[in-house]
């Protein structure tokens, strides 16, 4: 994905919204966006958490390889 395309599939979202990166599904350090989508995230401290650990949860924009 060029910046003007990044700028273009951000620009359908909120200015003030989120953005997070999705977790690299490649070996590689660095790898190519593909898409961006918005998501609702669940912030805990445990990886494997029950309803009791989460935190928070926020609807953002994410920016992924895939």
């Amino acid at each position: 994905m060029t910046v003007k395309e990044l700028k273009e599939a951000l620009a359908q979202y909120p200015e003030n919204m989120d953005v997070f990166v999705a977790e690299r599904k490649s070996e590689f350090a660095y790898g190519l966006v593909n898409s961006v989508r918005m998501e609702e995230i669940t912030f805990a401290e445990n990886p494997d958490f029950d309803e009791d650990d989460v935190q928070a949860k926020d609807i953002v924009a994410v920016i992924d390889e895939e």
